[in-house]
């Protein structure tokens, strides 16, 4: 539990008044503190001396936290300032209510495969959209995943991020940044071997954590047995939960796999994989993107029409650039039916009734990729901080695309 901080030890950082102790680690603590000149209330990571005297530590620091600061997501955890007070360095970031994944592992044990995934589903967004953005996380590990009341969740700490565009030698040759259980093989040798694909193997790690409660090699008591044990034989999540899905299990292999071109090649295919379940129905076909020429009845109710099951893992690409906008943004999804005239996503944010978007069904050899695009008529709130997306087909779907798609 948090420990409250006594009148006699209350400090202050700058403007900041220190109200409580979240947590510890080994380069500072995290406080829950109130902003005198505002009054608003913010999460403030306080470095230890030891790392704010270390001018070339604290310039990379300073580096990193700034490219963090870029970052403008609904699951990433938004960086406030840096700065420095009587010889100390810290940052402040917005406060969010809730508790860590780590948290609830330690409080309840494993967590159930469903709500796992949508919780890891929701880090991967906060991923995909830094890597796209040239930003590696290098920490990604359950005390980083804060998960609010409403299952709302958000990616925290990005102090050990690395900006592919700026990295100037600041990351010490043969030092090794993260915690090590999480970590991917490649960043033990060097830290600035980190990318995008260590991060899909922290989300890996931490997924199996969720699922087992139990850490990745936990039977290794030291870090070079760590280093070494990572390198082999990747740990069997079912083989700790017996219940947990074959491709759930398979999934957390392929992103925990010691080289990184083995892997899947991002965050999104990683949730794509998850999504995939050994049910999933083959189609008979590709769906050709020049047949969905039949205009929806304008207000129609997808509800009038044969809603089937939609087992095949998607990508959903909202593009308002396809309906008129600029603007792309990538998530992943969960197709739940679909019917001639629509169908139903299950997505970690929040679209408006008469927002229009793609949705790319992603391919393989045999049926290549196509886009739907819909319109959103219905919307309500899922479990765990997801939304459910009635969609209409701008072209409603012929039997023979339908087929194609469930068949």
């Amino acid at each position: 539990m948090p420990k409250t901080l006594s009148p006699r030890d209350l400090k202050v950082v700058g403007r900041f008044e220190l109200l409580e102790r979240l947590s510890d680690g080994s380069m500072g603590s995290v406080y829950r503190a109130r902003d005198r000149d505002s009054g608003s209330i913010v999460a403030l990571k306080l470095f230890t001396s030891v790392v704010s005297a270390n001018e070339k530590l604290a310039q990379r620091i300073s580096r990193e936290i700034q490219a963090a600061s870029k970052l403008d997501h609904p699951n990433i955890v938004r960086v406030i300032e840096f700065g420095k007070d009587t010889g100390r360095s810290f940052y402040t970031m917005e406060f969010v209510e809730g508790c860590s994944l780590g948290q609830m592992i330690e409080t309840d044990g494993p967590i159930e495969e469903e709500s796992s995934l949508r919780i890891l589903t929701q880090v991967a967004q906060a991923l995909h959209y830094a890597h796209n953005r040239r930003v590696i996380h290098r920490d990604v590990k359950p005390d980083n995943v804060l998960v609010r009341p409403d299952g709302h969740v958000k990616l925290t700490d990005f102090g050990l991020a690395k900006d592919g565009d700026d990295d100037r030698e600041l990351t010490r040759a043969a030092t090794g940044l993260g915690t090590p259980h999480f970590m991917a093989p490649e960043q033990y040798e060097d830290a600035r071997n980190a990318t995008a694909l260590s991060d899909v193997y922290s989300l890996g790690a931490t997924l199996f954590t969720a699922v087992t409660g139990k850490l990745p090699f936990a039977d290794c008591t030291s870090l070079i047995a760590l280093a070494r044990k990572a390198k082999g034989d990747i740990p069997s999540p079912k083989s700790l939960a017996p219940k947990l899905s074959e491709h759930v299990d398979a999934a957390i292999r392929a992103a925990m796999h010691p080289e990184p071109t083995k892997r899947p090649m991002n965050c999104l295919f990683f949730i794509q994989m998850l999504s995939q379940g050994r049910k999933a129905r083959k189609r008979s076909g590709p769906i050709s993107t020049q047949s969905t020429t039949r205009p929806a009845t304008e207000g129609s109710e997808r509800r009038a029409a044969e809603r089937h099951s939609f087992r095949i893992g998607t990508l959903c690409v909202i593009n308002t650039g396809a309906t008129g906008g600029e603007a792309s943004e990538e998530w992943p999804t969960r197709i739940v039916d679909v019917s001639e005239t629509g169908l139903g996503v299950i997505l970690a944010r929040r679209f408006e009734k008469g927002a229009m978007f793609a949705i790319e069904v992603q391919g393989d050899a045999r049926s290549p990729a196509v886009t739907l695009r819909v319109k959103v008529v219905r919307v309500h709130k899922e479990p765990l901080g997801h939304w459910f997306h009635g969609c209409q087909f701008l072209f409603s779907l012929s039997e023979d695309d339908l087929r194609s798609l469930v068949g």
